[in-house]
């Protein structure tokens, strides 16, 4: 497969190229993910994207998108070259999945009540989709939202949710219909965080990142933020996930750190071991496989249709990059590569060992097996035995 962009396309991706450069800060990869000071640096350059018009780039104009036909090859290449660079965001759940998913299925009160706040960075959204007893498998959650009146009492807890702890609104799937099939009666919800009976529990992640179990009691949700169609939440759930899981930032990510893992070894007399070099071309070759498939869920998208198992093999190249990586970042650096952040010997500004630690992360989103399943089902139209 040859990518081959036009030249409007070129000429922006070097756009792109010229201003990462210049904004980019070395500190990026030294910084804790949690500490003030990269979440500022996430602040920072939201601002600078939404400047210059690219934050939403790939949204409709009337929300604050490109509006020129190329928008989404557009944000596809930016979004590819915010991963090589690293540049850390400060919330993206907003911007990736709930914006184009109001687009999509939202009122036109909550289009002009919603996206432009999401579009000035003003609001950040978490998903409210895992609990206790409902992680890989989606369809077993329990989160009950009765209805009252106009609007709903909710009850429950979700888990393991990114920046529960800062963000202003929860995109939250709740059971409203007890009793119906597995896929049918949840709907979804935009809650602002700050609604009376809602607390927020902190739990910090091997990889360094926080999370939060953020738990319910008879929280009042006005019923004008539901988004979609009652009871038909499961569905509307699975399109918003596949507006965003092109996933182009992450081999580009890889890739930016594969290299600053073969530069280490040349500059420390390692890269004439035959073995790293083979690790390292092979590890290249998978993530230019990988890169392929994101492009084209991207493709599929630029057509309006929705990629499904497209996307979950993209998923899949993740999660058996993960381990690969780790072992290479072993083989390459040692006992060093166990080396946090903030320490004066660290290597490679202490990212290596977050990346070593990320290498066990093959569980979300479905889990490796889970996915498989879903590739098999959807793409090869097996059946579920």
């Amino acid at each position: 497969m040859l990518i081959e962009l036009d030249p409007p396309i070129q000429k922006f991706r070097r756009e792109v190229i010229e201003t990462f450069e210049q904004l980019r800060r070395p500190e990026w990869l030294s910084l804790d993910p949690e500490s003030p000071e990269y979440l500022a640096h996430g602040k920072a350059m939201d601002r600078a994207l939404i400047e210059r018009g690219w934050y939403a780039l790939h949204w409709p104009k009337e929300y604050g998108g490109g509006g020129t036909p190329d928008t989404f090859l557009r944000h596809a290449v930016l979004r590819e070259l915010e991963g090589y660079f690293r540049v850390p965001s400060f919330g993206g759940h907003g911007r990736y999945i709930v914006g184009p998913a109001l687009v999509e299925f939202g009122t036109p009160e909550q289009k002009e009540r919603y996206l432009p706040k999401i579009a000035r960075g003003e609001t950040v959204i978490c998903l409210g989709f895992t609990e206790p007893d409902a992680g890989s498998d989606l369809a077993a959650m329990n989160l009950r939202a009765e209805r009252q009146g106009q609007d709903y009492i909710a009850n429950g807890s979700k888990l393991y949710i990114t920046y529960g702890h800062y963000a202003t609104h929860m995109f939250l799937a709740a059971r409203t219909q007890p009793g119906s099939t597995r896929h049918n009666g949840v709907s979804l919800f935009l809650v602002d965080m700050k609604s009376p009976g809602i607390r927020v529990s902190h739990l910090p992640c091997l990889t360094g990142h926080m999370v939060t179990e953020v738990h319910f009691d008879n929280v009042r949700i006005p019923g004008d933020t539901l988004l979609g169609e009652p009871n038909r939440g499961f569905y509307h759930m699975t399109t918003a996930l596949n507006f965003e899981r092109s996933g182009l930032d992450w081999p580009a990510e890889y890739m930016g750190q594969l290299e600053d893992v073969a530069q280490y070894a040349r500059d420390n007399g390692l890269w004439e071991r035959s073995a790293i070099r083979e690790a390292v071309g092979r590890l290249a070759a998978s993530l230019e496989a990988w890169r392929m498939i994101c492009w084209r869920v991207v493709m599929l998208q630029s057509k309006g249709e929705v990629p499904s198992w497209e996307a979950s093999m993209a998923q899949l190249f993740r999660k058996d990059f993960n381990p690969q990586f780790g072992r290479l970042l072993l083989e390459v650096l040692g006992p060093q590569a166990l080396v946090e952040r903030g320490e004066s010997r660290s290597p490679l500004a202490g990212r290596v060992e977050w990346y070593l630690r990320e290498s066990f992360n093959n569980h979300g989103q479905g889990g490796r097996f889970v996915t498989r399943n879903v590739i098999a089902r959807r793409g090869l139209d097996m059946p579920k035995s």
